[in-house]
């Protein structure tokens, strides 16, 4: 119930409030800068797929600071409405607030008798200004992308100042396949299908999602690329499926049909349309996507697999049944095969259809699962062979129950892996200095168990690393570190790779974690990010001495850029200031 009640309260909040900031020419009044940042300068948070609500400090929420300063540095005056912030581009999900405690900022409801007061979400909002600036959030949604959110402030000569600030929601997920989801949605309130001549509904449109492992659609296939294969399953025990056909749109906008067909999804939704056939019983869909390239068209080699069923029936389910006594016709099932997806519906006829399965002794291989329509679906595995007998039951629309016995033939296949290891993706935990630290590297793929090689140089001073992949110690140095690593499946094949470790200093001490610059060409722009920790973020001053020619750095992002005119090997000192001060030294090559 809160769930649903902040989602609409983020939906009706998201008219925002306008900025009206103003326009106009400029004068010989001082002008302003105006600059958006975030907190500890966040600029990722991770999907909101369960709908929380906003919390300063939260997993989802981001704490913004706007603030502008004249030509002098000076803070500009005080007052109310000075700024206006919105979310600009990208995602269509996620939404500001302010978080501040306003009623005039907040929902109340009451449910169940109960009060609840919930902050109200817009895509714009206006700010005063105290001390030169302010303060505001941005929450995430349920999608993954880039936002960007711009601040505007119009100084004393009517000229407006803005700056800008991106988020990335969601990180980078893969795009890949990794799951089909049927939607039915059907032109009528039925959840079945006549038979045709009837005189009741013999199609059904039919959605299906294409979603990779954060839930997100994958992207759409080029032009005139099929990503989606749907074929209606044969079954030489019941004739529902004969004649009953399939229609779509392909990816060149053509209209295809037949017991197979391929279309093209959009935002990773693909629909097609089932026509019946001219026998009751049930329709077994399949529905391929291929997790390797997007397309279906050139083959299928790293299949993603799904199945539903449809049940077809020659009379309404609230009429007495005039056919047969209820029936079940599926007398067998195909053997099942370790790690080969498996997909059958099972089959009845006479009663009232439609009809609705269970399970009354679950006993079908590992990774088998029955729906409420019969269709027995996944991908088999375990290292044993042998039959699995098991119990299924039909009831009908006139409460008519059956029950069969049934077996599974599991045929387990121990294939050796032909392909090496790969570590997972993400930097490794952060680190403290003083305090003892142990991680354990992961890997996926290849052929377990794994062995690991870590290239002790690359380790922050202080920690060492074992050949089963734990790196402990207590680290004696700050900084951010790139550690190199090699890990190697049973089989001897490996993979070798990179990831970011980070090292705090002890307490709040203000500290530089960046510990070396990348290259420079002469003539090439160049741009390094400086990171600190520590201290107070929200007042980081940055400046450097002795810069080579051609480069500057922001004193407040911390970015060293330009455009270097000179080669050679240069010593140069960045201090950050804030809560404290810290100084390191680095040494910058610039080629010809």
């Amino acid at each position: 119930m809160l769930k649903a009640l902040f989602r609409s309260t983020v939906a009706a909040g998201l008219i925002g409030l306008l900025a009206g900031c103003g326009g106009g020419g400029a004068g010989s009044s001082p002008t302003y800068s105006i600059t958006v940042y975030g907190e500890r300068d966040r600029t990722e948070l991770p999907l909101n797929l369960t709908l929380d609500g906003p919390q300063i400090g939260g997993r989802y929420t981001v704490t913004l600071y706007v603030k502008a300063e004249d030509t002098a540095g000076r803070p500009i005056p005080g007052g109310e409405d000075i700024f206006g912030c919105n979310v600009e581009g990208g995602l269509d999900t996620g939404a500001l607030y302010y978080l501040d405690g306003d009623p005039e900022h907040e929902t109340t409801e009451t449910i169940d008798g109960v009060e609840y007061t919930f902050p109200n979400a817009y895509r714009s909002i206006t700010l005063d200004a105290n001390s030169g600036g302010n303060s505001f959030h941005f929450h995430a949604g349920d999608v993954a992308g880039n936002v960007t959110i711009r601040c505007t402030v119009t100084d004393p000569g009517g000229v407006q100042r803005s700056a800008t600030y991106s988020l990335r929601v969601g990180g980078n997920p893969s795009g890949k396949a990794s799951q089909v989801i049927f939607d039915r949605g059907t032109t009528s309130d039925y959840s079945y299908l006549y038979a045709q001549n009837l005189n009741g509904p013999t199609q059904m449109v039919i959605q299906a999602r294409i979603i990779d492992e954060a839930g997100q659609g994958v992207p759409n296939p080029a032009a005139g690329v099929n990503n989606l294969q749907l074929r209606i399953v044969p079954d030489a025990s019941s004739t529902a499926e004969d004649l009953a056909t399939l229609r779509g749109v392909n990816g060149n906008g053509q209209m295809v049909s037949g017991s197979t067909i391929q279309v093209a999804s959009i935002n990773g939704q693909a629909q097609f349309t089932l026509v019946s056939g001219y026998t009751a019983g049930t329709i077994l869909l399949e529905a391929v996507s291929d997790r390797a390239d997007n397309n279906v068209g050139n083959g299928v080699s790293e299949a993603v697999t799904n199945y539903a069923a449809v049940q077809v029936v020659t009379e309404a389910p609230t009429q007495a049944p005039t056919q047969a006594p209820l029936e079940i016709t599926t007398s067998t099932l195909p053997g099942a095969t370790q790690s080969v997806q498996y997909g059958y519906a099972l089959q009845a006829t006479g009663g009232s259809a439609p009809y609705v399965w269970s399970l009354v002794t679950n006993t079908l291989p590992l990774g088998l699962s029955m729906s409420n329509s019969g269709v027995i679906t996944g991908t088999p595995y375990g290292d044993s062979s042998g039959t699995f007998n098991f119990v299924a039951q039909v009831r009908d629309a006139q409460n008519t129950v059956l029950q069969k016995n049934f077996a599974i033939a599991y045929t387990a296949v121990q294939q050796p892996s032909t392909s090496p290891p790969t570590v997972f993706s993400g930097n490794l935990a952060t680190g403290t200095v003083g305090s003892p630290y142990t991680t354990v590297l992961t890997a996926n793929g290849g052929e377990a168990p794994y062995s690991w090689s870590v290239v002790q140089s690359t380790l922050p001073p202080g920690l060492t690393s074992t050949t089963t992949g734990v790196i402990s110690g207590t680290p004696t140095a700050h900084g951010t570190y790139t550690v190199a690593m090699t890990v190697t499946g049973a089989n001897g094949l490996s993979s070798t790779t990179s990831r970011q470790l980070t090292i705090n200093p002890a307490g709040n001490t203000l500290a530089i974690l960046t510990l070396s610059l990348p290259g420079a060409t002469v003539g090439s722009p160049y741009a390094a990010q400086l990171n600190a920790v520590g201290g107070t973020p929200a007042s980081y001053a940055w400046s450097a001495s002795q810069l080579p020619t051609g480069l500057t750095i922001n004193a407040t992002t911390g970015v060293i850029s330009g455009t270097p005119t000179g080669a050679g090997t240069f010593t140069f000192t960045v201090t950050v200031t804030g809560g404290g001060t810290a100084n390191r030294d680095y040494t910058l090559t610039i080629a010809p």
